[in-house]
């Protein structure tokens, strides 16, 4: 498998193992419960289009390494032009009628500029020690002591958080569904950063011990 399948597949695993974790617990909240059967569609198929903006900063990454370029030679405010055309495909197949989208791209561009640097640090990171021979595991641990790459997975995870709670303030609910707007926003960012800290503690843990076994496997 290419590499960059392998770095996009564990970013799959992560994204969509953290997603699902946070929907579990916001239905634990009988309050939000309605809200969330309303809104649940919007935010899987926001999950699937951050893989997409992922997958687009790895794999421009992976092709700048193998072409011999260093990191700062990739043109950050160039991917940060091609998530908004991603961002603009999601909004035009949105077919909720209690909910509409007009995103702020200007007051998502630092956030996301983090984080697309943030991916294309890890990918370097990682293909500069990069062995065919090795998982996927073995390359993290000759890349990163355990708690250094706790916190670039934490930080990366931090970030699109942020980003999340930002795009919530996007979103116009129509309807008796918007009087609860604010309290599942402000509910959503505090259950996402939680999960985060819990599956950065699984996902770390599982390489550093030589843990087959998937995160969803771990619960």
């Amino acid at each position: 498998m290419k590499k960059i399948e392998i770095l996009c597949d564990k970013d799959r695993e992560l994204m969509v193992e953290f997603s699902k974790r946070c929907l579990k617990q916001l239905d634990r909240h009988l309050a939000l419960r309605l809200f969330l059967s309303i809104v649940q569609g919007f935010l899987d198929a926001n999950v699937m289009k951050e893989l997409k903006k992922n997958r687009l900063a790895i794999g421009h990454a992976a092709t700048a390494f193998d072409q011999g370029k260093d990191r700062h030679e990739i043109d950050v405010d160039q991917l940060f032009e091609m998530t908004k055309e991603i961002d603009l495909d999601f909004i035009s197949s949105l077919s909720i009628p209690v909910l509409s989208l007009q995103v702020s791209h200007g007051d998502l561009a630092e956030v996301r500029k983090k984080r697309i640097r943030a991916t294309i640090n890890m990918v370097f990171d990682l293909l500069g020690n990069w062995h065919d021979q090795l998982p996927f595991a073995e390359n993290v641990k000759r890349t990163y002591e355990e708690k250094a790459y706790r916190e670039v997975i934490g930080e990366m995870l931090h970030l699109y958080n942020r980003e999340t709670k930002m795009l919530s303030s996007s979103i116009t609910l129509h309807g008796p569904a918007a009087r609860a707007k604010d309290l599942f926003a402000n509910r959503l960012f505090t259950v996402m950063e939680k999960t985060a800290e819990d599956i950065v503690s699984v996902y770390v843990s599982n390489i550093y011990a030589d843990d087959a076994s998937s995160i969803a496997g771990r619960r």
